[in-house]
């Protein structure tokens, strides 16, 4: 599934078309730690100079709940999920609502979230 899913965009062989394909893809990024994807998808306004991992973390779970916007003709979305992950021996669950908004190049990009 990755192959078809997320590869291409983590390759930069396609851009996603939608907010939420980018939240997806951005998920499975963390998950691989992708420092160059996650970086290069972040809106330049908001993005940080580098991302630390938690070795301890490991992501198993995403939910998209909803989206508003963020379709291909749209020019920004918000994407709402929760992800499930493991820490040592606790599991746990981070829910966001991700703003997202088109680039110069009219990609994607990753612009801020509000944990819920």
């Amino acid at each position: 599934m990755y192959h078809h899913c997320c590869l291409p965009f983590h390759n930069r062989e396609c851009y996603p078309e939608t907010a939420e394909q980018l939240m997806k893809s951005r998920y499975v990024a963390y998950a691989k730690q992708l420092t160059p994807y996650l970086l290069h998808t972040w809106c330049a306004t908001t993005r940080p100079e580098n991302i630390t991992f938690d070795p301890e973390i490991v992501w198993t779970k995403l939910t998209i709940h909803s989206k508003k916007k963020g379709r291909k003709k749209d020019c920004e979305g918000w994407v709402n999920f929760s992800a499930v992950y493991e820490a040592g021996f606790k599991c746990l669950e981070l829910k966001e609502n991700s703003f997202f908004v088109r680039d110069q190049d009219h990609h994607w990009c990753y612009v801020s979230g509000t944990f819920i």
